[in-house]
């Protein structure tokens, strides 16, 4: 029950977005004509990209199954559908892990529930989400689902979801590699020679997959990792790990999930010690968003907290005095502190964190894709950030850039969400500028514009 209504909530507030032609083109436009590209046969490519192999760029090949869903429904709804359905598992997901691993403890039961039915609504859950689409929203669930395989001795569910981990992100051999230590350190005896091989399977995928064949692939071409970090080896650069430290940012978020979790985590130190390495990775990061924890960026960060949250829930039912002072019952009170932390500090509505901007504009897909009818079906686009995505069933779309291309359509939204609360005026400045290159007007509905190529 929990998971329907987290999966109707997440996706409708991404929709609201969608709809209202208020979505970021980043990443869920670059996703979505990614996902087409690859259901159309024309490969790991985008535009976005400017034309470079995808995987040279992120290791991701849970796009695969879902690009297969995209020759059925050609939509953008797509993605968010898959997103919204991986965060929302993650309640079901995480109360099989917790009472895997709390096993028949007194009150671990009502514990592993209190612990697990807020987990969609937790603000970092909802920093997620915010970013709308991204593969990490399924890799959580994929993991905790991964760890109960593992303690209820099922090999080749654990392998089967481990080898899922992997597949949805390159961070996500960190988290892999926390299923196997989690299953070789308290797992059965049998199947902790599993948990092993799979923390040398994602050390082998970090030096192989990552390593070597997204450098083959990728060349000299773009590169996050070396984007993100270029700077420690530039002295002409600012700190940014310390320009991430000393501001509040990731220092909220991280607070904000270990409340969410009851400060749980402190009492199993040790593996509270497995969040570091993400977290530093985070920190060092030149990307303003990576470097405050926000959107999907906090996701490789929720899992060592969620695995140390599990053992020292399992450390404390253990204590004699609590099991004596408090009634199994009592543990429900546990839910409190996310729910609260998801309420004043989430990114969706009715969280007070959210943006009511954004999720209650008026709908305004079917005016765009009535205004852009005119455009040939594979024709070269520009347009605006929130119109992109709409029109990302193509094989060459670009948010339109401040110097006006050749040759190509250009889309304007006298409303795009990107420019508030200057989109008027910015509009009508790229609108001047249009007019003055001898393009055509092609349409105008009175907010969205569909100009020709000036070759025209």
């Amino acid at each position: 029950m929990t998971a329907a209504v987290a999966f109707i909530w997440i996706l409708n507030t991404q929709l609201l977005r969608l709809y209202s032609v208020s979505a970021p083109s980043w990443d869920l436009g670059q996703t979505q004509q990614l996902l087409w590209s690859l259901a159309n046969g024309y490969g790991w490519t985008s535009s976005f990209e400017y034309g470079h192999n995808f995987l040279g760029i992120h290791l991701e090949p849970i796009l695969l199954p879902i690009a297969a869903v995209e020759r059925i429904w050609p939509s953008p709804v797509v993605p968010l559908v898959f997103a919204a359905a991986g965060l929302a598992a993650t309640a079901p997901a995480a109360f099989l892990m917790f009472r895997a691993l709390l096993q028949d403890r007194r009150g671990g039961q009502w514990l592993a529930l209190a612990l697990a039915v807020p987990m969609p609504f937790w603000a970092a859950t909802q920093q997620a989400a915010s970013s709308q689409f991204h593969p990490e929203n399924l890799a959580l669930a994929f993991a905790m689902v991964a760890v109960w395989a593992g303690l209820r001795a099922r090999p080749w569910l654990l392998w089967t979801l481990a080898v899922l981990v992997l597949s949805c992100k390159e961070d996500q051999t960190y988290t892999a590699f926390v299923v196997g230590l989690v299953v070789w350190r308290v797992g059965p005896l049998a199947m902790r020679p599993h948990g092993r091989r799979v923390m040398i399977m994602a050390a082998a995928w970090l030096v192989v997959g990552v390593g070597l064949f997204q450098g083959l692939v990728r060349g000299t071409g773009y590169s996050p990792d070396v984007a993100y970090y270029w700077w420690v080896l530039n002295p002409a650069e600012p700190n940014f790990f310390l320009r991430n430290v000393m501001r509040p940012d990731a220092w909220l978020v991280i607070s904000g999930l270990l409340l969410s979790v009851a400060a749980l985590p402190l009492l199993a130190p040790r593996w509270l010690l497995l969040a570091i390495p993400p977290l530093i990775a985070n920190l060092m990061s030149s990307h303003d968003a990576q470097g405050r924890l926000h959107q999907h960026y906090v996701m490789v960060l929720m899992f060592p907290v969620i695995i140390a949250a599990a053992l020292g829930a399992r450390r404390l039912l253990a204590m004699p005095a609590v099991r004596a002072r408090l009634r199994p019952t009592a543990w429900l009170a546990v839910a409190v502190p996310g729910l609260a932390v998801g309420l004043f500090a989430g990114q969706l509505p009715p969280a007070f964190g959210a943006d009511n901007w954004l999720f209650t504009r008026p709908p305004a897909a079917d005016r765009l894709l009535a205004a852009t009818s005119v455009i040939p079906a594979d024709a070269p686009v520009y347009a605006d950030d929130g119109a992109a995505v709409w029109l990302a069933d193509r094989r060459l779309i670009e948010v339109l850039p401040s110097q006006l291309p050749l040759g190509r359509y250009v889309v304007i939204d006298r409303e795009d969400w990107a420019h508030r609360p200057q989109a008027t005026a910015a509009r009508a400045d790229e609108i001047a500028l249009l007019a003055a290159s001898g393009r055509r007007l092609l349409v105008d509905d009175g907010r969205f514009q569909v100009w020709s190529p000036e070759s025209s």
